[in-house]
């Protein structure tokens, strides 16, 4: 099996892009999928979103980099896949530092699986996806960081669009199960922070299990996820 280098691959997408017009993913202008003022724009800024466990997200959703995620998570543009996974990693660099994890010790990025209805739909688990390419940028960075998938649905939940915080955590109270994982510190990671009901279901889920969660991590978080996450310690 040959393994195309990244100037092949920029080559194959250039080629792309004079064939088939594109629109960027995060402002719609013609021209490549991801412009460099959106680029730009979703240049890394760690910030914490939450007491107790660290939990960190890249930059905020309200903007290129959340329509970006909706984008590569809704519409297909897979070749987003590329720039959120190195905002995920920033976030996954910055929870790691605030946890103190020794930097030799071995990572696991636990996604957030997705509903399996979505899967289905989608053809692929988005977040699965990004954990991995996450996990390549960060061992460049000299992190030992793999993506293990240790969480599982148990039950059904609905869409979060649109739910309030109570119906949120509500809606996913019970929903996952923590699948057995090797020694190493243990980083949930998602796709956007916006009450936390997720991630708390998955350090829920793994506390459970008897797995104690180092952080998690996110591309991006809500406007209001800070101030609403900041009276919660989710330890």
């Amino acid at each position: 099996m040959s393994v195309r280098s990244p100037q092949v691959v920029q080559l194959a997408e250039a080629a792309l892009d004079l064939v088939v017009p594109q629109e960027c993913a995060g402002c719609a202008q013609p021209g490549r999928f991801w412009c460099r003022q959106c680029a730009a724009a979703c240049a890394i800024r760690p910030t914490r979103v939450a007491e107790g466990i660290p939990v960190w997200a890249a930059c905020e959703h309200a903007g290129p980099a959340g329509r970006g995620v909706v984008a590569f998570k809704d519409a297909g543009v897979r070749r987003m896949a590329g720039p959120l996974s190195m905002l995920l990693a920033g976030a996954v660099g910055a929870a790691l530092g605030d946890a103190g994890t020794s930097r030799g010790s071995p990572v696991w990025l636990v996604p957030v699986p997705s509903r399996r209805s979505a899967v289905r739909a989608r053809g692929s688990d988005h977040m699965s996806v990004l954990a991995g390419r996450a996990a390549r940028v960060l061992r460049r960075a000299g992190v030992q960081a793999n993506r293990c998938p240790g969480l599982e649905h148990v039950r059904a939940s609905s869409d979060q669009v649109g739910l309030t915080r109570n119906q949120r955590i509500a809606n996913v109270r019970g929903s996952l199960r923590a699948l057995e994982l090797p020694p190493g510190a243990v980083v949930i990671v998602d796709d956007v922070t916006t009450t936390g009901a997720t991630v708390r279901e998955a350090i829920r889920a793994m506390t459970r299990a008897g797995r104690s969660v180092d952080c998690a991590a996110t591309v991006t978080w809500s406007p209001g996820a800070r101030h609403r996450a900041s009276a919660t310690h989710w330890d």
